[in-house]
């Protein structure tokens, strides 16, 4: 009897102890967490200042460029431009457009013993138009790591009139434009061009897209 009755008060005083041990443990180990010194962790990165070219305030250009232009039925062939700008915002300009190429010979000319379709001077392919574009996606681009130039994509959209086999056709031209700004009043000029037009040279009309590549440079005033 007496030891059932031990039983039966030891066991609430067993549990009882468990709890506050626990409790104090839990206490004593916040306590010394609180207490532990807090380290910062700072990145060690060398900070570095890059100075980029802005351009200046004037608003006109001026750009030549060379390569090259695949004329539909007449092969690819060299291709000179140039071009007179003005930028009215920082977002638009205008742009007046002037190129020349030398058409080749068609498949036809190659393969049959015949008289040429085109006389030498009527394969003269002569562009010349006003295009309006628009800035956007303004950037930089990081030569080195010291060396970082500013640059812009472009689109432009115009028209114009093309001299080719004899005929002045009026012709779309649609322009990709990507220019990286080597200095203030310098800038390198990649485009890629569709130049669609009405031809009749192989004896019905049709349309014609007439694809260019060029590379040049520009200049700021």
């Amino acid at each position: 009897m007496e030891n059932r009755f031990q039983r039966i008060f030891l066991v609430p005083v067993l549990a009882m102890s468990t709890l506050v041990f626990s409790a104090y443990s839990q206490t004593v180990t916040a306590n010394e967490q609180s207490q532990a010194p807090v380290v910062e962790a700072k990145a060690d990165v060398e900070r570095r200042e890059i100075l980029d070219d802005l351009l200046d305030t004037e608003d006109f250009e001026i750009g030549i460029q060379a390569g090259v232009i695949s004329i539909e039925d007449f092969e690819s062939n060299a291709w000179l431009s140039g071009h007179i700008g003005y930028h009215i915002n920082e977002h638009f300009y205008v742009k007046a457009r002037y190129g020349q190429a030398e058409a080749g010979e068609t498949s036809f000319e190659k393969l049959v013993s015949a008289a040429p379709l085109l006389t030498d001077d009527q394969r003269d392919f002569t562009y010349y138009g006003l295009n309006i574009g628009y800035n956007f996606l303004p950037g930089e681009i990081f030569l080195t790591k010291d060396l970082v130039l500013n640059s812009v994509f472009s689109i432009e959209v115009g028209g114009g009139s093309t001299e080719f086999a004899g005929d002045d056709e009026f012709t779309v031209n649609i322009t990709a434009n990507y220019r990286v700004f080597i200095n203030d009043w310098v800038a390198w000029d990649i485009a890629m061009s569709d130049y669609v037009l009405d031809t009749q040279v192989t004896g019905e009309s049709k349309t014609t897209h007439n694809l260019n590549f060029v590379t040049g440079l520009s200049f700021y005033f």
